[in-house]
């Protein structure tokens, strides 16, 4: 079950990219465009995530491979960096709602 597991994970992150490029040509030419900062954080998720996602789907294949400190640690970096992008994504939809407030201290 573990190998099965690994093969759909390195299928997920090889295709993941794909997808979430087709999605944001898309949003990109609906109104609003998205912000320059929002794209960029769409653009690093794009690339930590599959990275991760590959590397554990490798792992779960042959232990061998995952018992090397440094994928190991490369896995988690890259995992780790698509958490923290997706929170940063999250509080910025949230401030672009305006349900969060934006650190303005001039009143306005």
């Amino acid at each position: 079950m573990q190998i099965v597991a690994g093969i759909l994970l390195v299928i997920t992150g090889v295709f993941f990219p794909m997808a979430m490029l087709v999605w944001l040509g898309s949003r990109m030419r609906r109104p609003p465009p998205p912000r320059p900062r929002q794209v960029g954080m769409w653009l690093a998720f794009n690339f930590v995530l599959p990275v991760g996602m590959v590397l554990l789907g490798i792992s779960a294949i042959s232990p061998q491979f995952g018992a090397n400190p440094v994928i190991r640690i490369a896995m988690w970096a890259a995992l780790g960096a698509a958490g923290v992008l997706l929170i940063a994504l999250a509080i910025d939809a949230a401030r672009a709602r305006g349900s969060l407030p934006t650190g303005d201290t001039h009143g306005q």
